[in-house]
């Protein structure tokens, strides 16, 4: 009876302790997985505002090319890198013309910044396309600003009294202020350009212009100059024969002089 009496009171005992303990079952905790961020988006070679820095010069190589993914009109006109040209991602395969020859050549995408998808899916494009050495300036255009505090805005090019000419003073004024916002090409012979032109100016002399005239980007104002507005009137008037689409085409009527100290003067013509 008592041996009884003792196991009822033991078991009685251990009732109580598993029911402060809380351990009449066993509970399983639920806690709020962290969520995995989606990054298959993104590019797989990623550079910062420095490695773009070190890649520019004036005018741009043919082995590189800074490509802006952002839409021409309410981006890129507003303010860009220096020397980039504009490719926007939904015009991508319609302008697939404007990229190197050399699939070697070194391009870099860049868009708005780290949210901004649009650099990074131009730049798979040209993975597919072939290119080799592709890169994403993933931060973008708000940390090259922050950064180097650098805007070119693309301005807006006013015509003079003569057909095709660039209105004069304008022209000084691009050129003093924001030179990269044209395509300037200096149509003399090589060794006249050898000797001194404009720091951005590109040189195609005017015979060797025809075939080259198709593959001429159209996302800024192309101004054609030479010393006596001969050559460049030429070559403004073979532009708009062989390709009419190109509409903000332009030659600077003056009377240009390449000094040898590398100072150049412009004035009207006589």
């Amino acid at each position: 009876m008592k041996s009884t009496n003792v196991k009822t009171l033991i078991l009685a005992l251990v009732a109580g302790l598993v029911l402060l303990t809380g351990c009449t079952a066993t509970k399983t905790v639920k806690t709020a997985a962290t969520p995995v961020e989606d990054t298959s988006w993104m590019f797989h070679d990623i550079v910062d505002a420095k490695f773009v820095k070190a890649h520019m010069s004036v005018p741009m190589p043919d082995n590189v090319m800074i490509v802006d993914a952002r839409p021409y009109k309410v981006k890129y006109t507003k303010g860009h890198i220096p020397g980039a040209i504009s490719i926007p991602f939904s015009k991508f395969d319609k302008k697939t013309n404007l990229l190197p020859k050399d699939k070697n050549a070194l391009l870099i995408y860049y868009c708005g910044g780290l949210k901004c998808r649009l650099s990074h899916k131009s730049a798979k494009k040209a993975e597919a396309l072939g290119y080799k050495t592709v890169k994403v300036f993933a931060k973008g255009y708000p940390e090259w600003k922050k950064t180097y505090g650098q805007s070119n805005e693309t301005v807006q090019v006013k015509a003079g009294e003569v057909e095709g000419a660039i209105e004069l003073e304008r022209f000084k004024s691009i050129i003093a202020k924001n030179p990269e916002s044209i395509l300037l090409i200096d149509v003399r012979d090589a060794d006249e350009f050898a000797k001194g032109s404009f720091k951005t100016a590109i040189n195609i002399p005017v015979e060797k212009l025809e075939p080259k005239i198709k593959d001429f980007p159209d996302n800024k104002p192309i101004v054609y100059v030479c010393p006596t507005g001969a050559r460049s009137g030429e070559a403004y008037y073979m532009t708009r024969d062989v390709r009419k689409s190109l509409k903000d085409v332009y030659y600077v009527e003056a009377e240009i002089d390449f000094k040898s100290d590398g100072t150049i003067e412009i004035k009207k013509p006589k």
